[in-house]
């Protein structure tokens, strides 16, 4: 229970023991002047009738209260629900976007690299040519540094001879 209806029980309950000690003086006729009129009727009863009209009409308000406040939590715990899901799908949402675009440029970073990697196969076969010919021009020269011409190159330089005649 709450604070608020254990004092009122509290205090309802010394108001009737109160009443329950007094009950001569509570029953007791007495005219009472209500302006307009007046009747005969004991003071103390009419007064604990009031104070029992009054306490059912303030467990109502509380009750009403309870329920708008239980009603409001109970709204306001469904929109926040739905704000989850909605963050949670909007999260899944820019997950699936990242790993596309990085599947995107894997793909991009892939065909660069094949492309690259097909230079250097061109280039490393250029550079196995110059070698075998750096190779063969060594290979003419001979332990003095005198470049050897061979026969097959005078042949060469006579057949185009001839073929100029």
């Amino acid at each position: 229970m709450k604070l608020h209806t254990i004092i009122l029980v509290l205090v309802l309950f010394l108001v009737l023991l109160f009443a329950g000690i007094n009950w001569g003086l509570f029953a007791r006729q007495d005219s009472i002047n209500f302006i307009f009129f007046s009747i005969e009727a004991p003071l103390g009863v009419i007064m604990l009738g009031t104070l029992g009209v009054l306490s059912v009409i303030y467990l109502l308000f509380i009750g009403r209260l309870e329920v708008s406040s239980m009603m409001e939590e109970r709204k306001c715990n469904k929109a926040l629900h739905e704000a989850q899901e909605l963050a949670l799908s909007k999260e899944k949402s820019r997950i699936t976007e990242l790993q596309n675009a990085i599947s995107g440029q894997i793909g991009a970073f892939d065909e660069r690299f094949g492309t690259l990697e097909n230079k250097i196969a061109g280039v490393e076969d250029k550079f196995a040519g110059v070698e075998s010919k750096v190779d063969d021009m060594i290979n003419r020269f001979d332990e003095e540094g005198v470049f050897i011409v061979r026969k097959e190159q005078e042949g060469k330089s006579g057949d185009a001879s001839d073929g100029a005649s």
